[in-house]
């Protein structure tokens, strides 16, 4: 257990010093930064036994390489910053579709959690700590604190007077401080966290949940989310394209289509964060990377990439590339080891294409519950994010477009992410390289 700096407990509030503001599990940027143009992480049967033989293997790896702590960066200093402001936590929270079902998942594993030790990692205001401690957070033997809250951002100290006011400082200690820094001096059952950015894996907060994984959970532990994935398509989205160039073509009457080539720079360079309908979608969309939180490694999200093959279901402009994400929340015993495959709510063909609707709901409420970004499902504050061609394609019904993408994590800082998209259609081949910063 960790001991407060003054040798006794007090309210669970632990400031590491070692680090000014922010957590490598602290959460997205969510606005202003960025300047996007639209807004912008038991026992049980063998599968599981196999499943926790691999993590423990994994453990044992990372442990012999004892890696050094990664310092703490200036672009990590202002990331953490960032989130110290209210109006981020804000716009997360009144997302009711991402808060109500990570409050579902919690009390739908509660049976994992009651009396077990709890992480959450880049806790925030502290609202899914909370949860786990209603849910029953709290140590078997004697009535200690058993959520800790890590958050690097000065959001903490608020977190800290959240807990206070909630009469939960014998369940919840709020430790201030990145995840690779701060000391938990015992393992825990469970990690926790909201760790998803645009586009899945923006901002690489993955990274601190793996970190948290590999320095605290018990085998056979529980994360929440258990699994993600991410998902493309290629889209037409007219309006769009028209509001943000053809406009240019007359206003007032006047003829500035001069600055057509400059409108489509400064609209289309960056990736962009809006939302759109299944209207817009061309195609069934394809599976870009399967994540098992319980296995993946940090080495294995550096740089990821991907072959696709689409056929048009219409004749109409092509204007890009959509992708959005959903993520899984199920319990240690009933997931196999992480064999490339998605799900069982969707079924890939043999290309990792998804055939029919890829998002077939689970009837049973028993089975795992689902959190999706997708065009078809409510919206959600990550709405969907779209990488635009500066100039559309016409394609017909049934016209392949094929290709491959490249998703990095960049030199300049690994919180921003590279996007390199080819490819091609009816004969004629494109290159788009992109920056989500």
């Amino acid at each position: 257990m960790l001991q407060p700096t003054d040798g006794g407990y007090t309210n669970g509030y632990h400031h590491d010093g070692a680090v000014t503001g922010g957590i490598s599990g602290g959460h997205r940027v969510r606005r202003g930064s960025r300047g996007r143009s639209r807004g912008r992480r038991g026992g049980g049967s063998s599968d599981g036994d196999a499943r926790v033989s691999q993590w423990q293997q994994h453990h044992e790896d990372e442990e012999e390489r004892e890696k050094p702590t990664p310092p703490c960066t200036e672009f990590d200093t202002a990331y953490f910053n960032s989130y110290a402001h209210v109006g981020i936590h804000e716009e997360m929270i009144k997302d009711r579709v991402r808060t109500d079902t990570y409050r579902n998942a919690i009390f739908q594993h509660q049976n994992f959690i009651a009396g077990k030790v709890v992480v959450d990692v880049g806790c925030g205001t502290g609202i899914l700590s909370i949860f786990c401690a209603q849910a029953g957070a709290r140590r078997a033997d004697v009535l200690l604190s058993q959520v800790y809250a890590v958050d690097a951002s000065d959001i903490a100290v608020q977190a800290n007077e959240i807990v206070k006011a909630n009469n939960l400082c014998d369940k919840v200690i709020v430790l201030h401080g990145r995840v690779e820094d701060v000391e938990i001096d015992e393992e825990v059952d469970v990690i926790v966290s909201e760790w998803m950015g645009y586009m899945l894996l923006y901002e690489s907060m993955l990274g601190s949940v793996i970190t948290a994984r590999d320095r605290w959970l018990k085998p056979g532990g529980l994360i929440l989310p258990s699994h993600a994935t991410l998902y493309m398509a290629p889209v037409t989205h007219p309006d769009r394209y028209s509001e943000s160039v053809d406009f240019w073509r007359n206003v007032y009457g006047i003829d500035m289509s001069a600055i057509m080539p400059l409108a489509k720079q400064c609209a289309f360079e960056e990736p962009s964060v809006e939302t759109i309908t299944v209207e817009n979608v061309l195609t069934w969309p394809q599976v870009v990377k399967h994540v098992d939180c319980y296995t993946v490694t940090t080495q294995e999200l550096e740089s990821i990439t991907s072959r696709f093959k689409f056929e048009s279901m219409m004749r109409s402009p092509f204007h890009g590339f959509a992708f959005w994400f959903d993520v899984e929340f199920t319990g240690p015993t009933v997931f196999p080891l992480n064999n490339g495959m998605r799900p069982s709510f969707v079924e890939p063909s043999n290309s990792n294409m998804t055939e029919g609707n890829q998002r077939k709901k689970r009837p049973n409420p028993n089975d795992a519950l689902v959190l999706s970004t997708a065009p078809e499902d409510p919206p959600t504050h990550w709405q969907q994010t779209l990488v635009y061609f500066y100039e559309p394609l016409d394609v017909e019904q049934d016209q392949v477009i094929e290709g491959s993408l490249t998703l990095s994590q960049s030199k300049e800082n690994a919180r921003f992410m590279n996007i390199h998209l080819e490819y091609s259609s009816g004969g004629r081949s494109f290159v788009k390289e992109s920056v989500m910063r």
